[in-house]
């Protein structure tokens, strides 16, 4: 599984009335070099669970993040199967890639805008995250990740308390936000830490309904070139609708029948 995977997810905003249950759809746009760009996500929000699933052209997939369960789970409804990544074993993985200290800066601007019946104020964004390709700073391969843009945060849309919640109790366990199997790669393992820093930090201003962001990656090495080709991108996510209302549980687990496969 590529990077691909992280990067719209990281955007899809959700929403919740206290106790609630929430739905929410976005719409995805861009362009990378490796990263599958344009699509619908749906992202599902009930208590300590989220389930997004994300349409690009003909292709749907779907990936639970259950913070209770420590746990991620990919499903593939074509083949009827399921991969479960239990959160601690990516641990090692995003330690591998050597990132130094993550700088994300989040500023408030005067601008405002409406984004599906809402509220929100544009902020501007910044994150800046060394890391090493070979996992080990200082050997000539290191790199700088860099993310920039604006995001759009509502302080009013319904469910802010439960959004803040989610995010909260995510961040108090280490998750990522995104597919976890596309950590295995150093690229991808840097922009899972990186999205994962910034969507908290937004979570806690308010909720994002509307972002345009860019990534580059620089660095001095052999490989610096071509790893900064494999980061780049420019992607943008704007939220269509915000529906809430109570949610089955079962569409927060492996459904009957299904196929599981525990990823290592």
């Amino acid at each position: 599984m590529k990077s691909r995977d992280l990067l719209p997810l990281a955007f899809a905003a959700a929403a919740t009335v206290a106790q609630a249950d929430v739905t929410v759809v976005s719409t995805t746009a861009g362009k990378a070099s490796i990263i599958e760009v344009g699509g619908t996500s749906t992202s599902l929000i009930k208590g300590t669970r989220m389930r997004t699933n994300t349409t690009v052209g003909s292709r749907t997939q779907s990936l639970i993040i259950d913070i209770d369960g420590r746990r991620f789970v990919n499903l593939d409804d074509g083949r009827k199967s399921a991969t479960v990544t239990p959160l601690d074993s990516i641990s090692e993985q995003l330690n591998q890639v050597g990132a130094g200290t993550i700088e994300a800066t989040l500023t408030k601007t005067s601008q405002t805008k409406q984004i599906a019946g809402y509220d929100c104020t544009v902020h501007n964004i910044s994150v800046s995250m060394p890391y090493s390709i070979t996992g080990h700073p200082g050997d000539g391969m290191d790199m700088t990740l860099l993310m920039s843009g604006q995001v759009c945060l509502s302080s009013t849309a319904p469910g802010l308390a439960d959004y803040q919640n989610f995010y909260r109790a995510s961040a108090d366990s280490g998750y990522i936000f995104g597919d976890p199997r596309a950590t295995k790669s150093p690229v991808g393992a840097a922009q899972a830490k990186a999205y994962a820093d910034l969507t908290r930090k937004m979570a806690e201003a308010g909720m994002p309904l509307e972002s345009h962001i860019t990534i580059t990656a620089t660095g001095a090495g052999p490989m610096a070139g071509v790893m900064g080709k494999l980061a780049a991108s420019d992607i943008t996510s704007t939220v269509t609708q915000i529906a809430v209302g109570d949610l089955p549980a079962e569409q927060f687990d492996v459904p009957a029948g299904y196929k599981v496969k525990v990823q290592k």
